[in-house]
């Protein structure tokens, strides 16, 4: 059978399940023509792969985005009628995010189509992507740790370990701990979460980040050093970055990862140099009445929040 679909939010995993499906059925010859089906219709779609190719025998014909949104019952009826008697010389490929096949006629052709798994395994990937290279194994664990969560991003920096050592083949784990970049922990980005909450005054979603902060057992005086310091540093990057200074010498000036300096961006245009000198000051003293015994640790910061104005 040619006709395929494959379901994950991953644009990375998803085109290197393609490239494999099309490697192991001997299409790499053949010409791939691409649809966004948020944007062509499946009527187009089909009418490609029923029309013979000139330039070679085979053709592989990919339908991106397939959702509930696109397939409507002409479409489904459409599909239906190709699958049941379908091109052998093409391969026909659906990508989704998801699909609800609760509607009948939906499962139907859905069912009509091979489901293909996407290992999501990051130790799996990264042997897989890495399978031509000599690596300790401690970098297929750094990669896990870092990465874990986050396939795009892992895919991004393995090729980047790739290409970095496409001579030698040989990858250490010194080499992986000095060329990937570390991401923030959960802490630091529920931290810029729970200050965007803030400026954007959303009281409801800051004080839920809050209580997913504590509930990493984040002491309060420890959240408000973190906060604290996480407004100190959005000071000083909209501060020079008002001097037209780059991210990157932004972060080699004040001695921070680029990437944190990066988030930080993300930030200033939230609030003015005074706002948050005026934060910083509040925070300072809640800290001091905390660790003095005048305010209760839990509760201080639920109140910092709803006074927002």
């Amino acid at each position: 059978m040619n006709n395929y679909i494959i379901e994950s939010t991953s644009i990375s995993l998803i085109d290197k399940k393609i490239e494999e499906i099309i490697k192991e059925k001997e299409f790499t010859d053949a010409s791939i023509n691409t649809y966004d089906l948020d944007e062509d219709s499946i009527a187009s779609l089909i009418e490609d792969a029923n029309t013979i190719s000139f330039l070679t025998p085979n053709k592989v014909v990919i339908g991106k985005n397939l959702s509930n949104n696109n397939l409507n019952e002409k479409d489904i009826d459409t599909l239906s009628r190709y699958l049941d008697n379908y091109n052998p010389d093409v391969i026909l490929i659906f990508t989704t995010k998801g699909i609800d096949t609760r509607k009948k006629i939906v499962k139907e052709v859905i069912n009509k189509l091979s489901k293909v798994n996407i290992n999501t395994d990051t130790k799996m990937i990264v042997k897989s992507l890495l399978k031509d290279y000599d690596i300790e194994y401690r970098v297929i664990n750094l990669l896990d740790e870092y990465y874990k969560d986050e396939p795009e991003r892992l895919i991004s920096e393995v090729k980047k370990l790739e290409l970095a050592f496409i001579d030698s083949k040989k990858i250490t784990y010194k080499d992986a701990l000095d060329l990937l970049v570390k991401p923030l922990n959960k802490g630091d980005n529920l931290a810029f979460d729970l200050i965007r909450e803030i400026a954007l005054k959303d009281k409801k979603k800051a004080i839920n980040i809050y209580n997913e902060l504590l509930s990493y057992n984040i002491e309060s005086y420890s959240l408000i050093g973190l906060l604290e310091s996480q407004y100190r540093l959005l000071y000083q990057v909209k501060v020079l970055n008002k001097r037209n200074i780059s991210s990157n010498d932004i972060a080699s000036i004040l001695e921070v990862h680029p990437f944190r300096v990066k988030k930080t961006l993300e930030l200033i245009r939230y609030y003015t140099l005074k706002e948050i000198r005026k934060l910083i000051k509040n925070l300072s003293s809640i800290d001091y009445n905390i660790k003095s015994g005048t305010y209760e640790n839990n509760v201080i910061i639920d109140l910092l929040i709803l006074n927002i104005k």
